[in-house]
């Protein structure tokens, strides 16, 4: 499929998207990575707004409900969280990773450095903050749990080789040509999007690490967090990957502490349960957040999900014809 590379309304911390419960602020997260800080700095800045936290299909995070008065401060906010590292690049910071950066026993190579370095150039080129809010990154560690097509993909072969496209390169060289193909899609306005990803996910719950540690991972309801959800978050973890499927990965969880962590990721109402109904489950913003809205489905979800078990397929219920938020491969509700 070849998509027209025209320019977009995503909406970044610095500029809004006004919906119809406020405005609202997407924080990008390269590589889905968020630390304590950084947990802390959005619930502050969710207290501004309606208090909604969202998490999204690209593995960002949206802060909900923020007025024109305040939305200067939730950025603020943000900022001294560590989260506007580039006022000019926040909109393209777009990479994708997978929620174990190499942890998981079918990884071939760790992605944290890779992330953080072509972050690092994305942001340093002028010319490539030009690129749509929607143009997506996404560097594979080789266990195929993206979950989502992006534009650009590095997948790793072996430790300090990922493969683009055909070819085979060592890092440094394969995110070169990864920025090189971003520039090329700015060049002739359009790029050709791959089909047929395989929408690979990470199951809830615990994954012992080839290390010896432990992952993980919970789902919020419907993708939605509290302040109060996220600050607690922060003093479980200073390392928490968010998915494409949008789930919450703690990595690197010492044994023992496990099931005192657990415990606490169940007592904050995060599901850790692959045969709950809630999994797989995913709904649109509806009523009252989104003025195209015509149902609300977020309540018809959470009735869909004491029908379900974790073995069912996915399902997105959308309150309109644009079917925002719906995965590649789910049932769709409207």
């Amino acid at each position: 499929m070849i998509r027209a590379l025209a320019t977009d309304a995503c909406p970044g911390v610095l500029r809004l998207h006004e919906a119809a419960d406020g405005g609202l602020a997407r924080v990008r997260l390269p590589g889905g990575r968020i630390d304590a800080a950084g947990l802390r700095a959005v619930a502050r800045a969710a207290v501004v707004g309606n208090g909604i936290i969202e998490l999204t299909s690209r593995a960002s995070l949206q802060i909900r409900g923020l007025a024109p008065d305040t939305a200067d401060r939730a950025a603020v906010i943000l900022a001294e969280g560590g989260l506007l590292p580039s006022a000019s690049h926040e909109r393209v910071r777009n990479i994708l990773a997978s929620p174990l950066a190499g942890r998981h026993p079918r990884s071939l190579a760790c992605t944290d450095g890779p992330v953080a370095e072509l972050d690092r150039c994305l942001c340093a080129d002028p010319g490539l903050g030009a690129l749509p809010g929607r143009f997506l990154f996404a560097v594979d560690d080789g266990a195929g749990l993206i979950g989502r097509a992006a534009d650009v993909t590095l997948t790793a072969v072996g430790p300090g080789r990922f493969r683009l496209g055909d070819r085979e390169l060592p890092t440094e060289e394969a995110i070169a040509a990864a920025l090189d193909q971003a520039r090329d899609a700015l060049r002739t306005g359009c790029w050709a999007v791959p089909e047929g990803v395989s929408p690979g996910h990470l199951c809830l719950g615990a994954l012992r690490q080839p290390d010896g540690r432990v992952a993980l991972t919970v789902l919020p309801r419907l993708a939605r967090l509290t302040p109060a959800q996220a600050d607690r978050l922060a003093t479980l973890s200073d390392d928490v990957r968010l998915s494409a499927r949008r789930t919450l990965t703690l990595v690197d969880v010492d044994p023992a502490a496990v099931p005192a962590t657990a415990e606490a990721l169940r007592a904050l109402e995060l599901i850790d349960d692959p045969d709950s109904g809630w999994f797989g489950l995913t709904a649109c913003a509806g009523l009252g957040a989104c003025a195209k809205a015509e149902h609300d489905v977020r309540a018809l979800a959470a009735i869909r999900a004491r029908q379900r078990t974790g073995g069912d397929p996915p399902e997105h219920f959308a309150a309109c014809a644009r079917n925002c938020g719906r995965p590649s491969d789910a049932k769709l509700h409207r």
